[in-house]
């Protein structure tokens, strides 16, 4: 830090016209599209897509067999800020 060659982020103003595509998205139905958190966009304006699988409510069986309950996709960055963001359907 506060050495000569180091550059400011870049700030996102959100002024990029409705023609231009938002990167990452898919443009058919058969192609893959990049998962983002809509959290992080509306509050910080970046589109983070860094993403921890998670295990709801995993049980032990009679038996002492662990099972894992319902498996979900959170966003990391909204899990630092203490937010719990689902990506999952």
């Amino acid at each position: 830090m506060g050495e000569g060659n180091d550059r400011p982020l870049t700030v996102i103003t959100g002024d990029r016209k409705t023609r231009e595509r938002r990167a990452g998205r898919r443009r058919a139905l058969d192609q893959s599209e990049q998962i983002s958190c809509w959290r992080c966009e509306n509050d910080t304006g970046i589109a983070t897509s860094m993403a921890v699988r998670v295990i709801l409510a995993p049980r032990r069986t009679p038996l002492g067999r662990l099972v894992p309950g319902t498996e979900g996709w959170i966003c990391a960055y909204c899990l630092t800020r203490g937010n719990i963001t689902s990506l999952s359907r």
